[in-house]
């Protein structure tokens, strides 16, 4: 439905609206002089359009009213032109001006970049309906039609053709955005309500327009209704429509691309799929349609009421905001192309400049090169006037190039150590010393304190290494050398790689040569014996061939399976090799039945092709299976034919056999290398199991004391503790209280002190207390003592001064790790005297698999110069101390990182560890000289681990020297390894560390009364050795004839004991009981007991064997006398120490005999029982905490081992026999029960000694221990 507006109506409405600028004064032309104003064609169509989306209002026409110019007079009605609709009751509309004053500016109530609409100008909105037509405009000429050729154009071209002549300026196009950025113009409308309009006059219909009026009255392209143009459409030009002829209808734009209105193309109009608000589809950031936006089409007309007035401005508002987002949009989408454009242009020139700066750079480059020997040549004046003026040293060329020649110049001047000297030495190399080492005199080159020397850089050298003296003197960088880069060659990874791989080559070279010699000169004892031809057997013909076999021939060679049940139904292999298998296995091939061959009982033939070498003077096979599970091999001999002229190749082919002999060993090693690799991965996870198994048993040897659910807490989560106080000393305490903490007590947040809960309403016999501690994220252990109250003066458990830990799982932070320090002069297997020695290295090696950082510092002894094991010894530092220099050297032994402390005095430079009268004094020293380095080198260990009295040293001289002079970390621990020597070390030490410890707990518990622990046995615990099962492992030794493990002991420990029978003249192959001693003949280990154990065992039928030498010569005379009239097939001796030797006797040994007078630990006995060797021990010390006696100790050996209190429901854990008295007679009731046992049932006796190799008794546990301790101490 169409209605007008009236023009008091549009009046009144007037007056609310908002100032707004015409266009011109919005850019500025308000500023200019009338004739500068922009004229305004007389008369303009004015039209509304609604869209689904908002309110369009456009004017193009400037009414009086609007101006504020005088109306004039009514005129009376205009005749309607023939044919066109009558006016409309109510007069006509008045004049429009031509032009509108920039001074008068009128209010509109719609912010819009046109003039709004005069009254006379209805609003329209699309009905289903024809809609009435308006009234008719005042008669206006109407222009001449078109010719027919413009006529036939698009519609923007006829309404360009129907429009008036532009003005003599041309017109500045209308910005349809130049709005966007106005202050909101309709807040005086929003605050105001509109006053009614009065009902306008029913309008008359009107005919169609005339075609030239419908084309003259199409808005221009680009502009259709006010919308802007698309963003990427070509402009035009904004020419004004015709004015319709008088009395006519309005005109409908005409239809545009695809029927679309006003030439846009279809849904290009408020979001369609081309356009979105006016802005192209594709354009990154425009805005889409904003919902709630009006769908249908609003008129504005006197009947509206205040709020629909106000939601059509809303509408029209929020139209215009999306126009100004788009634009918006545009604008930063075409500002990113500019950017990217940009970006493009200056990536180019940069690549373009990078370009020509590699080719200057190369140019520059392949000029210094091409110029190196001439810039050497010149003479030394030319190289000083171009020298550095502060530089010690400098090179001609400035950067070494390798394979060129160089110089090398010093300025003595600046040198204050070499300053004024007459002569000076260069001492250099290359590669840190390892390639081309040189010394020589350097030449003086005029005056000024100038020396030079030429040189050649090596081809593969990558550094350059100097250093310079003169009388003795040396300029040394301070001890780092001088250094210089060498270029345009390889580099250090290269050079070092080539270096290996040329080792290796020439290795294998070497043993492939030594082997094809040995190859090539036995042909003679090779070929003895060897059939010619045919291989007979049994009176039947097992191995021929179809040919003649000759070097270089391909035969078949052919096997007689007649009677021979390998392979059964199936295919058999042959495998062939030459020389009597001097590359072993070189073809294996799968055998086909030979065609023709004559079939019967006798005769079932299999036939291979094999290529003889130039080399072969015999071919060796043996048969087997498909599958390789059985063979036939001649029972051990092999199959073996002669070749006929073999033996008789020329050099040049042995050379070649050599290069097959090479690759051959390159395979082997590679097999092999796989082979430990798997090994290796093997005993890994054995090790990992061991460990798991270790903390299991730590964890139920505390269970009657405490426990915790889950067994394994989880960080982030809740743990429930039980404490049971009456197996503790708590057991008389009316309550208990849980004082807690996490990550050894160092975490921000412990749980403080908690009061258990009793499950019962009192504690008592039986009782149990609990409580719940929740567990923060980046907890990895959870620590808590007990104690009867929180006042001073209250009772703690705190499991002996260790505290009680609970490890944690699933901790978001890693658990840091421990530096531990050993200070020792004992390290096996480099400087192994006793077990101090190995304890040392295994209980390192035992830290550091716990993931933690461990170090070791040795005295460098002059005989580790012929260590093969040190041949990758590197300096690391050198110091001045004690009135000498300090050298300071670094290697890795046993995968630990050692430190080698040499003073320059020579005090060290002897070929033993112990054995001078001046031990005590040089231990000292380098107790003290191993703090020194430690403080030089700015290294703050958590712990430093001092043994027995020779390092006692380190715990007073660091308190008394080191700790408040830069060594201020470390806390000490000191571990006696035997308390017979340097009792007075022992007892200082003893004072000034924080935890002492001794090797096992019964050695503790026998010398606690001693003088140097008693006063401090709050600190001093008890901890037991391990042994390094790595080293002492039956399954990888190296020293044994056949490895095994407890699954096949029993063939492993025949092959062994065959060995020793063999070597010591024993009598072979006997099953008779072996017993056998590993020991130092001193007093210490029982010498009577071992005398009367030769003879007893030998008098109970058994092989007796002793490896050992005495100290004291009057021991070691006994000892001799003894071998003499005692030694012969049943009795063995061997007054040495060798360790290759004694792996064999553990190995071989049925029992192992250790009748000591006292052992703080003793390793013989756990490594007699990791090789199968039962053990026969006196009870005393650590014999007693790891031998447990098969008749009377089940319980202890089953909470020792298992953790359990009930040894039928965990296993009867026993591993040996033992006796407490030092009489012959308490030996003989230890040893004749052993030896019972190996005669009354050998069968249960081999389950005995698989049960004893299953045992850990390697450092899982004490290392556990220790590092419990070790903590303790930094708490301390």
């Amino acid at each position: 439905m169409a209605s007008a507006m009236t023009q008091d109506v549009i009046a009144r409405a007037a007056v609310k609206a908002n100032p707004v600028v015409s266009a011109a004064s919005r850019r500025g032309a308000g500023a200019r002089s009338n004739g500068g104003v922009r004229s305004t064609p007389a008369t303009k169509r004015a039209v509304v359009r609604t869209s689904r989306r908002s309110v369009v209002v456009h004017a193009d026409s400037k009414p009086a009213w609007l101006t504020g110019e005088k109306e004039p007079e009514p005129q009376p009605p205009a005749e309607a032109a023939p044919g066109a609709a009558p006016l409309p009751q109510g007069g006509a509309p008045p004049p429009v001006p031509s032009s509108i004053p920039k001074t008068a500016q009128a209010p509109s109530f719609i912010k819009r970049s046109r003039i709004p609409p005069p009254p006379s100008v209805p609003f329209t909105t699309p009905a289903a309906e024809p809609a009435p037509a308006p009234p008719a405009a005042p008669a206006t000429p109407t222009p001449p039609a078109p010719p027919a050729e413009q006529q036939a154009g698009t519609g923007s071209e006829q309404a360009a053709a129907a429009a008036p002549p532009p003005p003599p300026a041309e017109p500045t196009p209308v910005d349809p955005y130049a709005s966007l950025n106005m202050a909101d113009p309709y807040a005086a409308l929003d605050a105001a309500p509109a006053a009614p309009a009065p009902a306008p006059p029913p309008p008359q219909a009107a005919p169609p327009p005339p075609p030239q009026a419908a084309a003259a009255a199409a808005p221009p392209q680009g502009t259709p209704n006010g919308l802007p143009p698309p963003v990427n459409a070509p402009p035009t030009a904004m020419m004004p429509p015709a004015p319709p002829p008088p009395n006519s209808a309005p005109v409908p734009p005409p239809a545009g691309v695809n029927g679309a209105p006003n030439g846009y193309p279809a849904g290009a109009m408020n979001g369609g799929p081309g356009y979105t608000n006016g802005a192209p589809a594709g354009v990154p950031g425009v805005t889409p349609p904003a919902p709630g936006m009006p769908t249908e089409e609003v008129s504005i007309s006197p009947e509206m009421t205040e709020e629909e007035i106000a939601a059509a401005i809303a509408a029209e508002k929020q139209k215009l905001q999306l126009a100004q987002q788009a634009e918006l949009d545009r604008l930063a989408h075409e500002a990113e192309q500019r950017e990217a454009a940009e970006a493009a242009r200056m990536q180019a020139e940069a690549e373009a400049r990078a370009i020509a700066e590699a080719e200057e750079a190369k140019r520059k480059e392949e000029e210094f090169l091409a110029n190196i020997e001439v810039e050497v040549a010149k003479s030394a004046i030319d190289h000083i006037a171009n020298a550095p003026g502060r530089n010690l040293y400098f090179t001609v060329p400035e950067k070494l190039v390798a394979g060129k020649p160089a110089k090398i110049y010093i300025n003595t001047a600046n040198s204050g150590i070499l300053g004024g000297r007459h002569s000076v030495r260069l001492e250099a190399g290359f590669n840190d010393w390892k390639l081309d080492k040189f010394d020589t005199s350097m030449k003086p080159a005029g005056p000024g304190g100038f020396f030079y020397t030429d040189f050649v850089v090596p081809e593969l050298a990558y550094c350059f290494n100097c250093v310079f003296e003169a009388d003795n003197m040396y300029d040394n960088n301070g001890g780092e050398n001088w250094y210089e880069e060498v270029h345009y060659g390889k580099t250090k990874e290269e050079v070092e790689k080539y270096f290996h791989d040329k080792k290796i080559y020439e290795a294998a070279l070497e043993e492939a040569t030594k082997e094809i010699e040995v190859e090539k000169y036995e042909q003679g004892n090779r070929k003895e014996g060897v059939a010619e031809g045919e291989f007979h057997k049994d009176g039947r013909c097992i191995v021929k061939s179809d040919l003649p076999i000759k070097p270089g021939a391909t035969v078949q060679m052919m096997f007689n399976k007649a009677m021979n049940p390998i392979g059964g139904d199936g295919k058999i292999r042959i495998h062939v090799g030459f020389n009597k298998f001097a590359q072993g296995f070189e073809q294996e091939i799968t055998m086909e039945l030979v065609k023709g061959a004559k079939m019967d009982d006798q005769n079932y033939w299999w036939g291979a092709t094999v290529k003889i070498p130039p080399t072969a003077y015999t071919v060796d096979m043996v048969i087997s299976d498909e599958a390789e599970d059985v063979w036939d091999n001649n029972d051990g001999n092999d199959y073996r034919l002669l070749v006929e002229g073999g033996g008789n190749a020329t050099n040049e082919e042995w050379d070649a056999r050599i290069q097959e002999r090479m690759a051959y060993i390159a395979i082997q090693k590679e097999l092999e290398a796989k082979r430990q690799k798997e090994a290796l991965r093997a005993r890994r996870l054995r090790k990992a199991e061991a460990s798991k198994k270790a903390r299991e048993v730590t964890v139920r040897q505390t269970q009657h004391i405490l426990t915790t659910e889950p067994t394994h807490p989880v960080a982030g989560e809740e743990v429930t503790i039980t404490y049971h106080p009456e197996n503790t000393n708590l057991g008389m305490a009316q309550e208990v209280y849980l004082t807690g903490g996490f990550n050894r007590w160092t975490h921000p947040e412990p749980p403080g002190a908690v009061k258990m809960e009793a499950n019962n309403d009192k504690l008592g016999v039986g009782s149990a207390v609990t409580c719940k501690i929740k567990i923060p994220e980046d907890a990895w252990m959870m620590d808590f003592v007990f104690s009867d109250g929180i006042a001073e003066g209250s009772t703690y458990d705190n499991h002996f001064g260790k505290d009680y830990h609970v490890p944690i799982e699933g901790s978001t932070e890693e658990k840091p790790p421990l530096h531990v320090v050993h200070v020792s002069v004992e390290m096996a297997p480099i400087a192994k005297v006793g077990g101090l020695g190995d304890v040392v290295t295994a209980l390192a090696r035992a830290v550091h698999d716990q993931g933690n950082m461990v170090e070791i510092i040795l005295p460098k002894y002059s005989f580790f110069n012929m260590s093969p094991m040190l041949g990758g010894m590197q300096y690391e530092t050198q110091f001045e101390w004690g009135g000498t220099t300090i050298v300071v050297q670094r290697c890795i032994v046993e995968g630990i990182q050692v430190f080698f402390i040499e003073p320059q005095n020579g005090f060290f430079d002897v070929g033993s560890v112990y054995g001078r009268n001046d031990d005590g004094v040089k231990f000292d020293y380098f107790c003290n000289a191993a703090l020194e380095f430690l403080t030089c080198t700015q290294r703050q260990p958590d712990i430093l681990h001092c043994h027995d009295w020779s390092t006692a040293e380190v715990a007073s001289a660091y308190w008394g020297n080191y700790h408040h002079y830069g060594l201020w970390k470390p806390k000490v621990v000191f571990t006696i390894h035997n308390m017979n020597y340097g009792q007075m070390k022992i007892g200082e030490a003893s004072f000034h560390s924080q935890i002492t410890t001794t090797v096992s707990p019964s050695y503790a518990g026998e010398v606690a009364g001693h003088p140097a622990v008693n006063q401090n046995l709050h600190k001093f615990h008890g901890v037991r050795n391990g042994i390094d099962t790595e080293i002492w492992d039956p399954e990888t030794d190296q020293f044994l004839p056949m490895n095994y493990n407890a699954d096949n002991h029993e063939a492993g420990k025949r092959a062994a004991r065959e060995t020793l029978q063999s070597r010591f003249g024993l009598t072979w192959g006997s099953d008779q009981p072996m017993v056998a001693v590993v020991s130092r003949l001193t007093a210490q280990k029982g010498l009577d007991l071992i005398k009367h154990a030769i003879g007893h065992s030998v008098k109970r039928g058994a092989q007796f064997v002793l490896l050992g030498s005495a100290p004291d010569p009057r021991v070691q005379a006994d000892f001799n006398a003894m071998a003499g009239h005692m030694g012969g097939p049943n009795a063995a001796f061997c007054f040495a120490f060798d360790e290759p030797l004694s792996h064999v006797v553990y190995a071989a040994a049925d029992f192992i005999l250790v009748p000591s007078m006292f052992e703080p630990c003793g390793l013989t006995q756990m490594i007699s029982m990791r090789y199968g060797a039962v053990p026969v021990v006196r009870a005393t010390g650590g014999l007693r905490d790891t031998v447990f006696d098969l008749d009377t100790e089940k319980a202890r050996a089953s909470w020792e081992v298992d953790g359990s209190t009930d040894f039928k429901e965990t296993g009867d854990q026993t591993n040996g026999f033992s006796f407490e008295g030092t009489d012959p007679e308490a030996l003989n009731y230890a040893l004749d029960r052993a030896l019972d046992c190996y005669y009354n049932d050998k069968a249960w006796f081999r389950t005995l000694q698989e049960r004893i190799m299953r045992q850990d008794w390697s450092w899982n546990r004490p290392a556990l221990d220790y590092i419990e301790l070790y903590y303790s101490a930094i708490r301390g």
